[in-house]
């Protein structure tokens, strides 16, 4: 190969425009001008360029985003045969002092610009190289390794995937990690919601004194359980022990009244008194009567109960003691007061809820409500309970619109929650109005999240696994499974125990521990 003399700029300039020459038609293969070694001449001049704004060396923004860029020798990797020499194909020859091929060096062959657009080199830039630019640290494709090149995730669409090759599969075995494969089932249409865990607020009830008083002592805490009639705190009430000496007042002067209504009588049968005596006994009986019935109707209004009220009698004296109880069984949930603290009535002194069922606040786009009725199956996914499907049944659905959100309110009723359901998580809803298509299914749990994307890991070799974007379906075919749109294929073997694991490993890339450069 034999080339006319010239002086080193005049090369560079030469090499240069003939660079951007291919650059215009689209040819990466004339940009990426591999050297081998110390033998070839590199230069590309950014000012020099004729594409005005620069072609890819120059302008980072016109490179192909799925191909890698070795940015030490501007070009990319599957043609920089500095790094990768073992890419460079056999049967071509090679060009060591412009750094491409025979059959690309315009400058050692003008003739090869007489050819047709349509012949043109046998690399372009939409082509795949002959050889895959292998990742010789994990043995995969170098642009298919989510060790190395974890940033591609979030390019992937469904049913794409980078390759995750850990140390040996006894490695994953002991550490819990099991594959299956998907299930074909049938997905239920739905309408989506947010989500939004509340108490049942028809079983809930805020323990309040119904007279004002100093806190004596408060006999629970949240979280305990206590059942009906149990003393949940003690009030002490001025107020409280003057009506309970009222109401044994009222006993003495009836049973007074009853004693001289019966002396009367046996006077007016031995015709002794006037009968007018005994009548004026009587009524002294019935007014007795009322003002007994008052001073108990009042203690009761206080929240004294049946049983405390008889009881007064033995007391001795009236104390100023008032025993506030639970209405029904259920949990304290809240505590708003210490002892010493002065309450009025209506004051809040715990709260008291029953669990054994919850509400979820649903908030659905108006042009969905249409198409939803009280007594649909509902299901909810919380972050916080990742392996958890919530199941309820619709109940209510507003009439309005909601001012602030500009979306309609509607509820669900969950019976019989776990017990690490909340009040206050924040999730997704579904709402199934239909059955849908066949689709296949996953385990909820082998479904892992990577910057807000699904994916699910897939086994590939007994050491090498996929992390598969997918495409979820909408609605559940159980409480346990989770329908998948896209990505996936019967017969996959997806990890359905300890995915949290490969996760892991894939997380520990984005945070620069992958892979290291020699």
């Amino acid at each position: 190969m034999n080339i006319p003399s010239i002086t080193s700029l005049g090369l560079a300039l030469g090499f240069a425009t003939f660079l951007f020459a291919s650059c215009g038609e689209k040819d990466e293969s004339a940009n990426a001008d591999p050297k081998e070694g110390s033998g070839g001449v590199e230069v590309h001049l950014a000012a020099a360029c004729p594409a005005g704004e620069g072609c890819f060396i120059c302008d980072a923004s016109k490179r192909d985003p799925k191909r890698l860029w070795c940015t030490e020798h501007d070009r990319y990797e599957d043609r920089c045969f500095i790094c990768h020499p073992e890419l460079k194909e056999a049967g071509r020859l090679y060009c060591t002092e412009h750094g491409v091929y025979e059959d690309e060096c315009y400058l050692c062959h003008p003739e090869l610009k007489t050819k047709g657009d349509s012949e043109g080199p046998k690399t372009s830039s939409t082509a795949p190289p002959a050889n895959v630019l292998m990742c010789n640290e994990h043995g995969v494709p170098e642009a298919e390794c989510a060790i190395c090149q974890p940033q591609l995730a979030a390019g992937l669409k469904p049913g794409e995937s980078l390759k995750i090759r850990v140390a040996s599969a006894e490695a994953m075995s002991k550490v819990g990690v099991g594959v299956s494969e998907p299930e074909t089932t049938t997905a239920s249409l739905a309408v989506e919601a947010y989500a939004t865990v509340d108490y049942n607020q028809n079983q809930v009830a805020k323990i309040t004194p119904l007279v004002g008083g100093i806190v004596r002592e408060i006999l629970v805490v949240p979280g305990q359980t206590v059942a009906a009639g149990e003393p949940l705190g003690v009030i002490h009430s001025t107020d409280l022990a003057e009506s309970k000496s009222r109401y044994l007042s009222t006993v003495a002067a009836m049973k007074l009244a009853d004693l001289q209504v019966a002396r009367e009588r046996q006077l007016a049968e031995k015709r002794i008194t006037a009968a007018s005596e005994l009548e004026s006994s009587e009524a002294n009986v019935e007014v007795a009567t009322v003002d007994l019935a008052a001073a108990r109707q009042r203690l009761m209004n206080l929240g004294l109960t049946e049983q405390e009220i008889e009881a007064l009698g033995s007391e001795g004296r009236p104390t100023s003691a008032l025993t506030l109880r639970a209405p029904f069984s259920g949990t304290i949930v809240d505590r708003n007061v210490a002892a010493g603290e002065r309450v009025e009535p209506g004051d809040p002194i715990v709260v008291l809820a029953d669990l054994s069922s919850m509400w979820i606040e649903l908030s659905i786009p108006v042009r969905e409500a249409t198409k939803l009725a009280p007594g649909m199956m509902v299901k909810a996914q919380f972050a916080e309970l990742p392996e958890t499907v919530i199941s309820g049944q619709l109940v209510w659905i507003a009439t309005a619109v909601d001012e602030k959100t500009r979306r309609i309110q509607a509820r669900a009723l969950v019976v019989d929650p776990p017990a690490s359901l909340r009040k206050g998580l924040y999730g997704n809803a579904h709402i199934q109005i239909g059955e849908g298509k066949s689709s296949l299914a996953v385990p909820t749990g082998s479904i892992q999240t990577i910057d807000g994307i699904p994916f699910v890991f897939v086994q590939k070799e007994p050491a090498l696994f996929a992390a598969t974007r997918v495409q979820l379906a909408p609605g559940s075919p159980s409480d346990h499974l989770t329908a998948i749109e896209g990505g996936l294929a019967p017969g996959d073997q997806i990890v359905s125990q300890g995915s949290y694991i490969l996760r892991s490993e894939f997380l520990k890339s984005l945070l620069g521990a992958g892979c290291v450069d020699d």
